[in-house]
């Protein structure tokens, strides 16, 4: 290396216009989520309540859209039931941006992931999970922009898990588990994402 100056320069230079490219967006969302059931052993089927969501995104562009993480929290009970269950996702998703004028977009996109549910009555925890999204966004500053979605987010679950609860009406004991294979929830999500 005939100047080391040369190269150290090179090197700033180079880290600071990559720098400059790169771009992160994290947007806390809060939402609403309904969906997914359970049945007892004599085929009645309870659903999980819908509940307040949180939820949180960090993303980085990518050609027309973006790329990043995804993760959502839903603390719920069995409707009749009361069990208590708590629902996280985590996933990696992907999206495309379509501008609809100078300050706003749509976009959709899909996500692969995990999900988790902590509850006394679910034996195997954890399984596959996958989402669809769409929404809007309309930009505030360059730094800042509001949003706006709907997302499905679906969970393979293991239908031979099952645990034991009280039926509230008549103090029977039951046997629950999961009424299908696949568990289906909806989402509604508000957010404000924060670019820098």
């Amino acid at each position: 290396m005939k100047n080391p100056s040369n190269w150290l320069v090179s090197s700033v230079l180079l880290s600071l216009s990559i720098g400059a490219q790169a771009s992160v967006s994290i947007t806390p969302f809060i939402g609403y989520t309904g969906g997914g059931s359970v049945e007892d052993q004599n085929e009645r089927t309870y659903d999980i309540d819908p509940a307040l969501n949180f939820a949180f995104a960090i993303e980085t562009p990518l050609e027309q859209g973006r790329i990043g993480l995804f993760y959502s929290n839903q603390s719920s009970d069995l409707q009749n039931i009361g069990n208590a269950s708590n629902i996280h996702y985590l996933q990696f998703q992907s999206s495309i941006y379509y501008p609809v004028s100078p300050q706003w977009q749509t976009y959709v996109g899909l996500g692969l992931g995990a999900s988790y549910v902590d509850a006394d009555w679910v034996d195997n925890k954890y399984g596959f999970s996958g989402s669809a999204f769409g929404g809007v966004e309309y930009e505030i500053s360059k730094h800042f922009a509001f949003t706006a979605q709907v997302r499905w987010l679906g969970t393979v679950v293991d239908s031979d898990t099952s645990g034991a609860c009280v039926l509230p009406t008549d103090g029977s004991s039951c046997f629950i588990k999961f009424e299908t294979d696949w568990m289906n929830q909806f989402q509604s999500n508000i957010g404000i994402t924060y670019r820098f």
